[in-house]
C-alpha cells in the first residue's frame, strides 16, 4: 500500500506516482479498515485525510451506492475519555444543523472494539486553504460568493446554538472545484456550493460554563492557533463572537494572501492576537485598491472586546456586501422579546395581574369593575373634552418637532463622523501613492456635501499625481479630464497649465 503525501490517497503498489496530482508516494502499513463495513452499511474505500484526533475515509453506503465520508477517532485516542467526549460533541453538534452551506451528518456509531465514527456527505471540490496555495489570494468579486456562503452556514449554526471554535480554510470545502484543473479554468473560482466541515472543537451554548481552557486535548487548547480569537487563547469563555473573529482572519487571508499575524513561535503567535493591532488590508496589500470602507469592517470583526465586532455572522456579511457595493451600511437594532400583555381583575381600588389561564374565569368580575369605570370615565369626558383636543393637538405638534430635531442632529452627526473617517483614510491612501483610492473616497464626500479646505487640498493633489501616471502611460485624454478638475486655489496652479498644455499638445 502506498500514500500520497500531497493528497493522503491510499494506492496500490502498481502506482509509481500519485494520479491525482503527481505527488510522492510512500510505503505504508497496509490499513485494516480498507475494504472492511463499518456499521454494516458503508464499505471504506480509501483515506482521504488524516488529523491530530481522527481518519477519514471515503465509504460507499452499500444499499445506495452513494458516496459517503467515514470518520475515524484514532485507536489510540478510542480509551480517552476526553477525546471521546469530543467526537461524540462533534455528532451532536452537526445532527442539530440542517444547512446547505454545512456538512450534513448520515449516521455515528461505535465499532465492535467501541471506537466511534461519524457518517457525513462525501464532498468532492477542495478546500479553501488547498484553493489559496494555488491560486494565492482570491479577487473581491470572486470572494464575495465564497464569504456569503461561509458566513450563512456559521451564520445558521448560531442560530442553532453551535459554535464552531475552528474555522479555518482547511475545514472550508468549496465543491464542485477541481484543484487539478488549470490556475485560468473559470470553473476553479465558482464554487458551486461552500460547505462548513469539521464541527470537532464545536460548543453547544447549553454547555455552560465550559471554556477554551476545559477542552483539551494533551495539553493543547483547542483550535488553531493562526485563527483564535483573543479569548479563546486567553482560555476565557467563548461565544459566537470567537467564531465572527475567526471569521475575519479567513477574509484577511483570502483577500491578502497572508495573515495579519505571523509568529514562528506558537506562544508568540497566541500573544499577538491579544495584545496586537492587526494592520488594514490596504497596508499588507497596497497595490490593490479595495474599497475603502472593507478594511474596516474586517478591522471591526478582528477587535479585541468581543463587544466590538459583529453581533452575527449574517451582520458581518451584510457589512462586507455594503462596502463592496459602495453602499451605506445599515445596521439593524437586535430584535426585543415581545412581552405577554395579562388582562387585569379586581374589585375596589385593588387591581391584580391574572394570570392567563385564569383570563375567562374573570371575565364576569372584569365586567363588573369595568361598568363602574366606564361611568365615570365619560363623565370626565364631557366635561374635558374641547380641552383634550386641544391638548392633543399641541403635544402632538411638540413630538413630531422634537422627532424631526432629533432626525437632523442624528443624522448631522453621522454624516460628520462617516465624512471625518472617510477623509482620515483618503489622507492614509494618498500617503501610500495610491491615487485612485484616494480620488473614489474623497469624490464620494464631496457628492454628499462640501469638502473641508485640507480634503479639498488633498484631492488636488492626487489629480495632479494621477494626471502624471496617465502621462507616462500615454494616456494623455485621462490625465487632461484630471487637471481640468483641479480647483484653482491648488498651490500647483501654474504647473497644472503647464501640464495641461502640454498633454494637449501630445495628444493631438
Amino acid at each position: 500500500m502506498k500514500l500520497c503525501l500531497e493528497c493522503n490517497i491510499h494506492f496500490l503498489e502498481d502506482f509509481d506516482s500519485c494520479p491525482n496530482d503527481g505527488g510522492t508516494l510512500v510505503h505504508v502499513e497496509n490499513d485494516p479498515l480498507l475494504g472492511k463495513l463499518v456499521g454494516e452499511k458503508y464499505r471504506i474505500l480509501n483515506q482521504v485525510g488524516k488529523g491530530s484526533m481522527a481518519i477519514v475515509y471515503k465509504a460507499i453506503q452499500e444499499s445506495t451506492g452513494r458516496k459517503m465520508a467515514v470518520k475515524m477517532l484514532h485507536q489510540h485516542l478510542g480509551s480517552k475519555l476526553e477525546s471521546v467526549k469530543r467526537f461524540h460533541r462533534e455528532a451532536k453538534a452537526v445532527s442539530t444543523l440542517n444547512h446547505k452551506n454545512i456538512i450534513r451528518l448520515f449516521d455515528f456509531g461505535l465499532m465492535p472494539d467501541g471506537q466511534p465514527y461519524i457518517v457525513t456527505e462525501f464532498l468532492a471540490g477542495t478546500s479553501l486553504a488547498e484553493l489559496l496555495r494555488l491560486r494565492g489570494v482570491l479577487t473581491i468579486k470572486e470572494a464575495l460568493p465564497f464569504m456569503e456562503q461561509v458566513c450563512a452556514g456559521v451564520g445558521e449554526a448560531h442560530r442553532c446554538r453551535v459554535i464552531h471554535r475552528d474555522l479555518k480554510p482547511d475545514n472550508i470545502v468549496m465543491q464542485s472545484i477541481d484543484i487539478n484543473s488549470p490556475v485560468d479554468d473559470p470553473e476553479l473560482i465558482k464554487p458551486n456550493t461552500v460547505r462548513v466541515v469539521d464541527f470537532g472543537v464545536s460548543k453547544m451554548w447549553s454547555e455552560a460554563g465550559s471554556s477554551s481552557a476545559s477542552l483539551t486535548m494533551e495539553g493543547k487548547v483547542c483550535g488553531s492557533p493562526a485563527y483564535m480569537s483573543p479569548e479563546q487563547c486567553k482560555g476565557l469563555e467563548t461565544d459566537y463572537r470567537s467564531d465572527i473573529y475567526s471569521l475575519g482572519i479567513v477574509f484577511f487571508e483570502v483577500l491578502t494572501g497572508q495573515r495579519p499575524f505571523f509568529a514562528n513561535d506558537l506562544m508568540a503567535l497566541m500573544l499577538m492576537h491579544v495584545n496586537k493591532e492587526p494592520p488594514s488590508i490596504g497596508e499588507v496589500m497596497p497595490e490593490i485598491t479595495f474599497p475603502p470602507a472593507l478594511s474596516g469592517v474586517i478591522g471591526k470583526a478582528l477587535s479585541k472586546n468581543p463587544d466590538d465586532r459583529q453581533r452575527s455572522a449574517d451582520e458581518l456579511w451584510r457589512e462586507i456586501e455594503a462596502a463592496c457595493k459602495g453602499k451605506k451600511v445599515v445596521i439593524e437594532p437586535p430584535k426585543e422579546e415581545t412581552l405577554e400583555w395579562k388582562t387585569f381583575t379586581g374589585t375596589g381600588n385593588i387591581i391584580t395581574a391574572a394570570p392567563m389561564s385564569q383570563q375567562r374565569q374573570s371575565e364576569s368580575t372584569a365586567g363588573m369593575v369595568m361598568a363602574d369605570w366606564t361611568k365615570t370615565t365619560m363623565q370626565f369626558d364631557a366635561l374635558s373634552s374641547k380641552k383634550k383636543k386641544f391638548n392633543f393637538t399641541l403635544n402632538q405638534a411638540k413630538n413630531i418637532f422634537y422627532i424631526c430635531l432629533v432626525i437632523f442632529t442624528v443624522q448631522f452627526l453621522l454624516n460628520f463622523y462617516s465624512s471625518h473617517n472617510d477623509t482620515k483614510v483618503a489622507k492614509n491612501l494618498l500617503t501610500k501613492h495610491n491615487f485612485e483610492g484616494c480620488i473614489q473616497v474623497l469624490e464620494t464626500i464631496e457628492k454628499k456635501g462640501s469638502l473641508t479646505k485640507d480634503a479639498q487640498n488633498d484631492l488636488d493633489t492626487a489629480y495632479f499625481k494621477q494626471s502624471g501616471v496617465f502621462a507616462k502611460k500615454h494616456e494623455y485624454d485621462k490625465a487632461i479630464d484630471l487637471l481640468g478638475k483641479i480647483s484653482p486655489s491648488f498651490k500647483q496652479n501654474k504647473q497644472v497649465q503647464r501640464d495641461k498644455r502640454r498633454y494637449e499638445a501630445l495628444n493631438k
